[in-house]
């Protein structure tokens, strides 16, 4: 190894010093650093929802009691939509279905769907009386399929 050093030149020598040490670095930078961080990026979301959940529980449990909600006068696919524009979710498909509406959500994340189900029960007199939801390959996203009726 120091007789294929000595045998470069002077100018050779200098680059070679100068980037195995930035390409060790890069390396370590590249295939230990940024996925440590996305671990953890990943962990933090993990821990928030978990938190969010569990505050959900507890304020459950603390007041169980349903809380009355005043008979709607607006249509349900007019109070499902404002209920999900405040929850910051897209409708994909509205669909009547006799009393009730079909509605197609798609990527959305799972806590996302979460609250806004229990925010329509509570504030827009709307419940789910069946729902089916696909895993999505994103982490925490989802495709549901509810149908919602009034709480009448």
């Amino acid at each position: 190894m120091t007789r294929w050093f000595n045998s470069l030149t002077m100018r050779e020598r200098v680059l070679l010093v100068g980037l195995v040490p930035l390409a060790v670095m890069f390396g370590l930078f590249q295939f230990a650093w940024v996925p440590l961080q996305q671990t953890r990026a990943a962990h933090l979301t993990d821990i928030a929802a978990y938190r969010l959940v569990s505050s959900a529980a507890a304020r459950l449990q603390a007041d169980p009691a349903p809380i009355a909600v005043p008979a709607p006068t607006d249509p349900i696919a007019t109070r499902v939509t404002q209920s999900a524009e405040s929850a910051g979710l897209q409708l994909r498909r509205l669909e009547p279905d006799g009393t009730g509406l079909r509605v197609t959500l798609d990527e959305v994340p799972f806590q996302s769907i979460m609250l806004w189900m229990s925010d329509m029960e509570a504030n827009f007199a709307v419940r789910v009386a069946a729902i089916e939801l696909d895993r999505r390959p994103a982490p925490g996203a989802i495709s549901a399929r509810l149908l919602l009726e009034d709480m009448q």
